[in-house]
Formats: structure tokens, sequence, C-alpha cells
């Protein structure tokens, strides 16, 4: 059974309003539902989207029993270098997703992928910046995310800001699914079929269709002995690698890569 959970959020009470994040999150999550036969697990927005949803257990997080149950999380709305997202201030456990070396260095709150989680998308800005200064010291894009990649493949994201647009979700699922020639140029399937891309090339022409050329995207995956995420097409439509488990081989790695849109 393939699942996907999204969570977005327009209405911010302690960080700027956004406009289009139900559309974007809803596209991805009804072309995968309605179009390719994944299961819908959650669909959460504004003040029913809880950070404690992405969080890891031991710090009170439940992880458990939402994101790290799906194999594709979605998440729109606001990020930064540290904060892999942010959420309302007035819902459980607080308003941001912590990146390690924010608050401690193995204080992160991500710790993805020892169940289900394969995929995260985060549409938010900066999040995968690949230097970030925090009290005059540098912390690189692994300093800050690697210990997230528990069994995770592959996390998309911006390393700048990016635009407040409807369609990235829709078309980000559909280049993945294979339906892109319709969804995003009208062309019925019926006279093409699909044509799906993987992952990380599916992350970067959504970005490339939908961001201006001032945006830059970018993808991080983890891999180790016996496994190719960076090869993964989402499950139906070709290859897709083993967990990449730290501890499990000789050797665990991380890669990081950009794409001006």
């Amino acid at each position: 059974m393939k699942e996907v959970g999204v969570e977005w959020i327009n209405n911010y009470d302690c960080h700027n309003s956004l406009t289009h994040e139900h559309e974007d999150a809803g596209g991805f999550y009804n072309e995968l539902v309605n179009h390719d036969g994944w299961v819908g697990r959650f669909n959460w927005g504004d003040g029913n989207a809880w950070e404690e949803d992405f969080k890891r257990t031991d710090k009170g997080g439940t992880a458990n029993l939402w994101v790290d149950t799906v194999d594709f999380a979605y998440f729109t709305g606001h990020g930064s270098p540290f904060v892999a997202a942010y959420f309302r201030c007035d819902v459980p456990d607080d308003d941001r997703l912590e990146a390690d070396h924010y608050s401690g260095p193995d204080n992160g709150d991500l710790r993805l992928g020892k169940l289900d989680l394969d995929w995260l998308a985060l549409e938010v800005c900066s999040t995968l910046q690949l230097d970030a200064n925090k009290d005059g010291i540098n912390y690189d894009v692994f300093d800050r995310w690697a210990k997230a990649f528990q069994g995770l493949h592959i996390m998309c994201s911006f390393t700048t800001g990016s635009l407040d647009k409807s369609e990235p979700g829709k078309y980000f699922a559909s280049l993945c699914d294979g339906r892109w020639l319709t969804v995003v140029y009208g062309i019925p399937e019926w006279m093409i079929g699909r044509f799906p891309l993987k992952v990380i090339d599916a992350w970067f022409e959504m970005t490339s269709l939908t961001q201006s050329g001032s945006v830059q995207s970018a993808v991080m995956f983890a891999n180790t002995e016996g496994t190719d995420t960076h090869n993964d097409y989402i499950w139906g439509h070709g290859h897709v690698s083993g967990d990449p488990v730290p501890g499990a081989a000789g050797w665990f790695s991380w890669t990081w890569i950009s794409h001006w849109c």
C-alpha cells in the first residue's frame, strides 16, 4: 500500500500569512490519491497542522503516528535554514521543526524513515541552503540535516526564497506519476500515456516550471552500501531503492544537489 500525507499553513498567527498553500499541498495529495491509487492518510492545514506530527518521539513528537507512517510527505508554508517548517504558535508542540545545531548538535527535531517514510518534500524557503550562520558559526546543510536520515531516502526543498503559488504540488506529483503532460499542458492522457520522472528530476523540473530564475531548489539524499536512492521513482513507476539505514553497512553518505530554476 502506498500512502501520502500533506500539511500546509496559510493563516499563520506568528509569521507572515500565505495564500496558496492549501491548493499547493492539496494538489499534491489529490493527484496521487485520485489519479495514481495512493491512500491519503492525512491532509492537515492551518490550526490542524502540528509540528509534533513531524517530530521525533524522544523529543515528545508523534512522527511515528503521522509523517513516518506514509511513503511520501509534503509540507508547504514557511521555512528557513535552521527550521524545516514553521507552524502556528498556538498548536502542539511549538511553531518550528528545528535543525541540529539550532539548540544543540544532537537536538534536531527530525529523525525520519525509521518506519515508512521514503521521501519528504518541504515546499518552503531556504531549508536546504548550503551554508548558514548562527551565532557567528557556519553550519552547512549536512550539519543541520544529516541526522534526519534514519531510513529517509530524499529531502526536497529550496536554498533561497520561493514563490507562494498554487501549482507546485500538483505539478510535482504529476511529474512523479507521469501525468505531467496532461496536468501541465492539458494533453489528454489517453492520447499520450504517462512518462514518469525520477523523484529528484521531478522536483527540479517542477521548480523550473513554477519558480523564477532567481530561485534555487535543492535535494539532499542518503545512501549506504547496496542503496541508490538518487535513482528512485515513486512506487509503481520504476525502481525504488532499499532504505539507507545508518549503521547497517560499512559506510553511509549524504549528497546535496542544487538547481537554478
